[in-house]
């Protein structure tokens, strides 16, 4: 009978069986190398990346990247992951890249809870009373600032790069037919077309 085994291999097998027997020869997964970083290690990198930015570990760039994570790795717990590594610990977090949201830091969160809770539904409800209508307007803007490229952050929730807010841009703003408002810069000018 030919299984395509050299005699080579069936020996050794052979001698385990006799030695230790059917649980020596049972084929089972390979536990594959011991894990450069223990449990505890784990949970801190997570701790690194989510709901943090990368500047405040001193580093220039504002967005998570494999290489980013490699570093502070390093520099932190002295341990050596190639890039691949990284990735794949990344993955095993529920870590993966995303592209962030792009918020000012100057922002105030509940200035903007503050206009849709109370301030919004107040002037509803004034325009109704008036029997006026609310518009909003619809922007087209030119920017000097790059798109944001894309960071990590943990899945399905996307992360948040904080940015000055500050660029320089040009913006045309349109309303109804009837009022046309141009910003450019610092200065606003309000046209009203018949």
């Amino acid at each position: 009978m030919e299984y395509g085994f050299c005699r080579n291999y069936l020996f050794p097998w052979l001698k385990k069986f006799r030695e230790h027997g059917w649980e020596a020869v049972a084929e089972r997964i390979a536990e594959g190398p011991t894990p450069k970083l223990n449990e505890e290690q784990r949970r801190q990198v997570r701790r690194w990346i989510l709901g943090k930015d990368p500047r405040q570990y001193g580093f220039e760039f504002g967005l998570w990247s494999r290489r980013i994570v490699q570093s502070l790795i390093k520099e932190r717990m002295h341990v050596d992951l190639g890039l691949t590594a990284v990735g794949r610990l990344l993955a095993s977090l529920d870590i993966t890249p995303q592209k962030p949201l792009r918020r000012a830091h100057g922002r105030d969160p509940k200035a903007v809870e503050y206009w849709l809770e109370e301030r919004y539904p107040a002037l509803k409800k004034r325009a109704k009373r008036l029997g006026a209508k609310i518009f909003f307007l619809d922007e087209a803007a030119f920017q000097s600032d790059p798109p944001l490229g894309r960071s990590y952050g943990l899945k399905g929730q996307t992360p948040v790069v904080a940015t000055s807010g500050q660029r320089q841009s040009l913006n045309r703003i349109k309303g109804n037919k009837r009022l046309v408002r141009s910003f450019f810069g610092a200065e606003t000018v309000v046209y009203a077309k018949d």
